[in-house]
């Protein structure tokens, strides 16, 4: 009896080290995976291949990713909408059909509230630089924009990239004044930016990046609230006869990935994108200036014509657009988001890379 309870008590203690020996090795195996796994993202965009927001910002970024991980993060790059709209790409990143993708917060008003805000309002960034670095900074201090805008939506933001001030470019009539806008029909991507004109007398169109061609071709609208850039990624300089520029709001765009995914990276490769961000966001700034002025001077010895405003105009479009700002702030001040503390701490930004 007691060579049989010998028995039975050597058998259980051979299988449980044989089991904390297969986990001790399972665990090592797993961790020397981790490090050595060679991991393919899929990333979406809305914009062509040819635009600057892939050749400055999106193209680079992914380069020195793989660069820093050695090799082991690599990119399926999906253009132009490949994987769905530009309105649907923040869900579409959330649900996890892309990992990563181009958001575009003057799109998603209702998911990007504070983002959007700084988007939309007029007469905040001077240029390019001044606004990434700023919202760059503001995204690393406050929690209320990163919870909301980001993390809520199951997106974590690894780079984050604000346009020049968006201009007016029309086909067949010269800007100069806020009221030669009215009645016209203006590409807008919604939200604030169609509640500014729309308090201008012009008449809103919300339609896609990739749909702006063809709109302005056919006559659907006169206008379009654009960058220089973006008019140059979008084709339609071709068509477009005269440009102005008041600052009527920018585009707060950047690279988002699932989180789920973000948080499956190893420490290494989450380093590594934040690195290749910081760079980015860093330079990005610089080309898309060098690339405006250029654009802007093939477009006028193309024969279009940009107009210089007289100081009295230029004072009728900041008149314009700073009572837009504190009327759209009084009429949204009770909605429970706290846009006057964000707005007033990225002033605070903008003036420190003026």
């Amino acid at each position: 009896m007691k060579k049989k309870k010998l028995l039975i008590f050597t058998s259980i203690m051979t299988t449980l080290s044989l089991l904390i020996a297969g986990c001790s090795s399972s665990t090592t195996n797993n961790s020397e995976k981790e490090e050595d796994k060679k991991v393919t993202l899929k990333l979406a965009s809305y914009f062509a291949d040819t635009s600057p927001i892939y050749t400055a910002v999106t193209e680079p970024w992914m380069e020195r990713v793989t660069e820093l991980t050695e090799g082991n993060v690599e990119f399926q790059y999906f253009p132009s909408e490949q994987l769905g709209k530009a309105q649907d790409l923040l869900k579409l990143t959330k649900d996890g059909v892309a990992d990563i993708s181009i958001y575009p917060a003057n799109y998603f008003p209702d998911n990007m509230p504070y983002t959007h805000m700084l988007a939309g309002l007029p007469n905040l960034n001077e240029t390019s630089n001044q606004g990434t670095l700023a919202y760059r900074d503001l995204v690393q201090e406050s929690s209320i924009l990163l919870e909301e805008d980001y993390l809520t939506n199951g997106v974590r933001p690894v780079l984050t990239h604000v346009s020049p001030p968006n201009e007016i470019w029309t086909t067949g009539v010269e800007i100069r004044v806020p009221k030669d806008l009215k009645g016209l029909k203006v590409k807008t991507a919604g939200g604030i930016t169609s509640e500014m004109y729309q308090s201008i007398g012009a008449v809103p169109v919300t339609i896609s990046h990739g749909e702006t061609y063809e709109a302005l071709d056919k006559g659907v609208i006169q206008a379009a609230n654009y960058y220089s850039m973006a008019v140059k990624s979008s084709g339609a300089e071709e068509i477009l006869s005269y440009g102005v520029f008041p600052h009527v709001g920018s585009v707060i765009h950047g690279l988002v990935i699932n989180e789920k995914v973000w948080q499956g990276l190893s420490e290494d490769t989450q380093k590594a994108m934040i690195q290749a961000g910081e760079e980015i966001m860093e330079s990005a700034g610089e080309i898309y200036k060098k690339e405006t002025n250029k654009f802007n001077e093939d477009f006028v010895k193309n024969g279009g014509k940009i107009a210089e405003l007289t100081e009295k105009e230029q004072e009728e479009w900041t008149k314009v657009t700073e009572e837009f700002n504190q009327s759209w702030l009084e009429k949204n001040k009770s909605d429970g988001h706290s846009y006057e503390e964000v707005l007033n701490v990225y002033k605070e930004k903008l003036e420190k890379y003026k």
